[in-house]
């Protein structure tokens, strides 16, 4: 069984209806989102494991907790809504209360709210009221999942989207994602808001269950910086208007499947997208004792200043890999690890590989995609990790954030 990878992101998942507008949160671009579902869709959410969460964060969660139905998303950009106390958490039920009642919902429970931005400042409600109801004027008879996506950008360069399409029996199931980055992303979850949507009638446990395995599978597996974001949440929305119940083992595999393939490209974009990324890089880490102790070293490599500094600068500096390693805490035979870069093997058994020159390691790190495979010798399990490079850009970016 094979799904269908689809043009048009949330467009073409039956019952929903999504776009974006400007409402003077930002100057000239996009800054207000809405995802709306024709009927309550069953509903399950992850979010981010910061202590300090903001308060869309929080006031998302008990309206998810209420009755495990959501039937509109709102997400703003260019304000976080974050570290704003209790006016914080009662301006995002104002936005949810308002929002339902632009869009005739019966309880604003059905409403999650999502921000991002510019941690500390208020929400200006006057102007995403606006927004609401002009929103609420063109849905659903006019659609745009690409101006959504646009809408709650921060510093991403690009508009983040992915759909498919399964066949079960002759009939068809949607399912689509849109995602934002792209820099304080650490895998708890990002400075990252991802909202997927499907037409499939899913039981909630098993709505839950696989967005937990992929979002393990994805979003938990990208870094940028190695910082954890207070606003991050992945919502998962199912509105069973395909008429397809998903029930049974080979049913349920395949839906998964395409899940895992739609969250996996949304968060390589991520880092695809990083703040002033250069390189795409995949930290692969094998031969470990087990997946714990390589998650621990594909981290640290990945997340290390000075390894992705090197990459920016197309140095092949080998030594700030192992020296990474050394420090991960995991308890390492140095003489049993390896190292290949894009192919090259670099070093053997803990030192230096010999007969390789570093003019054969400098070409193969001017590649935009970079694989940094080590084998640490010591037993099966696996981990992989996609991050990206640390430029001057990012400095500048983050330098001039606020």
């Amino acid at each position: 069984m094979e799904f269908q990878v689809l043009q048009g992101g949330l467009d073409v998942v039956l019952g929903f209806s999504s776009f974006g507008v400007h409402c003077g949160i930002k100057k000239d671009r996009n800054d207000l989102a809405v995802i709306l579902s024709e009927v309550p869709a069953t509903a399950a959410g992850m979010f981010t494991r910061n202590e300090i969460k903001a308060a869309p964060v929080l006031v998302t969660k008990r309206h998810l907790e209420k009755s495990g139905f959501l039937q509109l998303i709102v997400a703003n950009s260019g304000v976080a809504n974050a570290c704003t106390g209790k006016k914080g958490e009662e301006d995002a039920e104002w936005v949810a209360e308002r929002a339902a009642f632009h869009f005739g919902l019966q309880d604003r429970s059905l409403v999650a709210v999502a921000s991002t931005g510019v941690i500390g400042e208020f929400l200006p409600l006057e102007k995403i009221d606006k927004g609401l109801q002009h929103l609420a004027s063109l849905l659903p008879k006019q659609k745009s999942s690409r101006e959504a996506a646009k809408a709650i950008m921060t510093t991403d360069t690009f508009p983040k989207e992915r759909a498919v399409a399964l066949s079960f029996g002759g009939r068809i199931v949607h399912l689509a994602g849109i995602a934002k980055g792209a820099g304080m992303i650490r895998p708890n979850l990002a400075t990252m808001l991802s909202f997927i949507v499907t037409d499939a009638c899913i039981h909630r446990e098993d709505l839950e269950s696989m967005l937990r395995e992929a979002v393990d599978r994805s979003f938990h597996r990208v870094t940028v910086d190695g910082d954890t974001s207070t606003n991050d949440m992945v919502l998962f929305l199912a509105n069973g208007a395909s008429g397809v119940t998903l029930e049974g083992e080979s049913s349920m595999r395949f839906f998964r499947e395409a899940l895992f393939f739609i969250c996996e490209e949304l968060a390589k974009d991520l880092v695809r997208d990083g703040e002033g990324a250069t390189k795409f890089v995949t930290v692969k880490v094998e031969g470990a004792r087990n997946e714990e102790e390589a998650r621990l070293c594909a981290f640290t490599v990945a997340e290390s200043p000075l390894v992705k500094t090197a990459l920016f600068g197309e140095d092949p500096n080998w030594g700030r890999i192992m020296a990474a390693l050394g420090r991960s805490g995991v308890s390492l035979n140095p003489e049993r690890v390896s190292v290949v870069l894009n192919d090259v093997l670099c070093v053997k058994d803990g030192v230096r590989a010999q007969g390789v020159s570093r003019e054969v390691l400098k070409k193969a790190m001017e590649k935009k995609e970079i694989v940094i495979c080590i084998n640490l010798g010591l037993g099966n399990a696996s981990f992989e990790v996609w991050t990206c490079d640390l430029s001057l850009e990012y400095v500048r970016i983050n330098s001039h954030y606020s």
